[in-house]
Parts: structure tokens; C-alpha cells; sequence
């Protein structure tokens, strides 16, 4: 009996912290794959400094919170960390985790179909042509570019928490739960990240 391909969104970003324009891009894209993995970057290829990953990991368990009924399953995905301690001197780049979840795909026997879905920041051309291998991760890997539905950028609402934005301000920004956590924590709001 043969089983039927999975299909699997791998969604990368420094949630950093993750906002309702992520979860934008979760909205659109759920209708086409069977999961999507969201995976937390743990040392950013374009050197951008970040709250800790395991902060950063605990956001997404609030952040995701807010799905209740997505037709595809939600999944967070921390193997960034994993592969950042076999190579601490190098950045886990796209290329590199698209293989690495390919490949241990194949070593389980799962049938899957990998996409890399992209976000309207990592869409633009000058943004995507300085990706590690770009041309050959478009040649192996399905790409699946989403439209900016809500502009909602991660350093604007660092910017908005250094600033001593109230919880308040930040309504529709954040998911609830990420907003109290963030308040909870103090996270942003001592020094910009």
C-alpha cells in the first residue's frame, strides 16, 4: 500500500517576537499543506541580534495558542539549536535545514513534499538573492510566497515595547497571549532587541 506524499510548509523567521503578521502568513498558507513547521531561527544569517532562543520558543507556545481550528496541523520546530551546537561557527542557513528535514524525512520513510514558505520580507528580490544557495534551494524545494495581508513587523513592536508601549497599544499586533507573556516576562521593554 502506498502512502500518500505529505505536504509540509517549513516556516522560518526569528519570531522575534512572533506577531499577528506571522500569524497572517499561517492564515494563508494552512489550506495547502498537511503541517507547517514553524522554525525558529537560532542564530540569524543576517546577524540580527535576538531575545534568547529559548524565549523565543516559548513565545510561539503562546503565539500558537490563538489557532483553534487551522485545517493543517501547527507544529514548532526548534532543530535551529541542534544544528547552531554541531556548528556554533557557522549560521544555519535555509539550505541547510531544508536538507536536514529532507533528509531525516527519508531516513523515517515518510513520504513528504517540502515548501518553504516566504513571507512578503523575504520575498523581495534583494532580500531572497542574498540567501545561501538561493538558486538551488528554488530548484530542489517548492517556494510559497504569501502576500503582506497585515504589515506587522517584529521590530516594530520592539521598537513600540522599548518605547514603553502600554499592553493596550499593542491590541491586534500581538496575539494575547503573546502581548501578556511579553508583559509578564518584561521582554522589549528594557532594552531594545
Amino acid at each position: 500500500m502506498k502512502h500518500a506524499t505529505k505536504r509540509i510548509g517549513v516556516f522560518g523567521s526569528a519570531f522575534n517576537p512572533p506577531t499577528q503578521g506571522h500569524a497572517s502568513v499561517i492564515e494563508q498558507a494552512a489550506n495547502d499543506f498537511d503541517q507547517i513547521l514553524l522554525v525558529p531561527s537560532a542564530a540569524h544569517a543576517f546577524d540580527k541580534e535576538m531575545l534568547g532562543f529559548a524565549e523565543r520558543v516559548t513565545l510561539l507556545e503562546k503565539f500558537i495558542l490563538q489557532f483553534k481550528n487551522l485545517p493543517c496541523q501547527l507544529s514548532i520546530y526548534p532543530v535551529e539549536a541542534e544544528m547552531l551546537q554541531q556548528q556554533p561557527d557557522k549560521p544555519v542557513f535555509t539550505y541547510d535545514l531544508l536538507d536536514k528535514l529532507e533528509k531525516n524525512y527519508q531516513a523515517s520513510g515518510q513520504q513528504v513534499q517540502l515548501s518553504f514558505i516566504l513571507g512578503p520580507d523575504n520575498m523581495a528580490p534583494n532580500t531572497w538573492k542574498k540567501f545561501y544557495r538561493a538558486d538551488e534551494i528554488k530548484q530542489r524545494w517548492a517556494l510559497y510566497p504569501v502576500q503582506e495581508q497585515q504589515p506587522i513587523r517584529s521590530t516594530n513592536v520592539r521598537n513600540l515595547l522599548a518605547t514603553g508601549a502600554t499592553q493596550k497599544e499593542l491590541t491586534g499586533l500581538l496575539a494575547p497571549e503573546v502581548a501578556e507573556y511579553i508583559f509578564k516576562t518584561g521582554f522589549y521593554q528594557s532594552h531594545q532587541v
